[in-house]
C-alpha cells in the first residue's frame, strides 16, 4: 500500500515537472521607432534601398516563449509587413516594387520567428518562415543579440516565391533576383 502511494506520489510529481518544462511564458514587446528594416535589391544598372515604416508594426506583440537550455521556442510571432508600408525613395519604384510583390494580391510579407537558438558569444541563430507572395520558405540566420537589440540580414531569392524579377526600358535594365532583408530591431519588454 505505502509502495504504491509512493509510486503514485512519484509520478504526479515527475507529470507536473513534464508539464512546466513544456509550458510557455508570456510576455508583451513592442519594436521601438528607431528600428530598422530595409529590403536591398539591385539591378544591372544600380542598386536600391526600399524602408519600411517601423511605426507599423510598434504596436505591442503578445509572444509565448519556452527556454530549453541554448534554445527559446516561440509560439505566434509573426510580423506583418504591409508591402505599402516600404517607400523606396520616388514614386516609380514604389510603384514597381508593389507591382514585384504583386500587392495587389498579397497585401503583406509574413515573418513568423519559430525559435532562437545560441550559437557563441551575442550570436543567435534565428529560424523564421517567410511567406510572400502566397508561397512559404524556411530560413535560418544568425543574429547579433545585444541588449535587446536583434541585428542581421537575410538573402532571399525572389524566385522562390514565384515572382519574377522585371525588366525595364525594354528590357535593357533587369532586377536581380536575390534580395536582401536588413534589419536592426529595438525591442522593448
Amino acid at each position: 500500500m505505502i509502495r504504491s502511494y509512493i509510486m503514485g506520489l512519484a509520478l504526479m510529481i515527475s507529470s507536473n515537472l513534464m508539464v512546466a518544462q513544456d509550458s510557455y511564458r508570456n510576455e508583451i514587446i513592442s519594436i521601438q521607432p528607431h528600428s530598422e528594416l530595409i529590403i536591398a535589391g539591385s539591378t544591372n544598372v544600380n542598386k536600391f534601398d526600399c524602408t519600411f515604416d517601423i511605426e507599423l508594426i510598434s504596436s505591442p506583440i503578445a509572444i509565448a516563449y519556452q527556454r530549453k537550455e541554448d534554445l527559446v521556442k516561440l509560439k505566434d510571432l509573426k510580423l506583418s509587413l504591409r508591402t505599402s508600408g516600404f517607400d523606396c525613395g520616388n514614386k516609380r519604384m514604389n510603384a514597381d516594387f508593389q507591382d514585384l510583390l504583386m500587392s495587389h494580391k498579397y497585401p503583406a510579407i509574413e515573418i513568423e520567428v519559430k525559435q532562437l537558438e545560441l550559437i557563441a558569444g551575442d550570436y543567435q541563430k534565428a529560424f523564421l518562415q517567410v511567406t510572400m507572395a502566397g508561397k512559404s520558405k524556411q530560413y535560418e540566420l544568425p543574429v547579433l543579440v545585444k541588449d535587446d537589440f536583434y541585428k542581421g540580414k537575410l538573402r532571399l531569392n525572389i524566385r522562390d516565391f514565384g515572382l519574377e524579377p522585371p525588366r525595364k526600358a525594354l528590357g535593357l535594365i533587369e532586377v536581380n533576383e536575390i534580395i536582401k532583408v536588413q534589419f536592426d530591431l529595438k525591442v522593448a519588454r
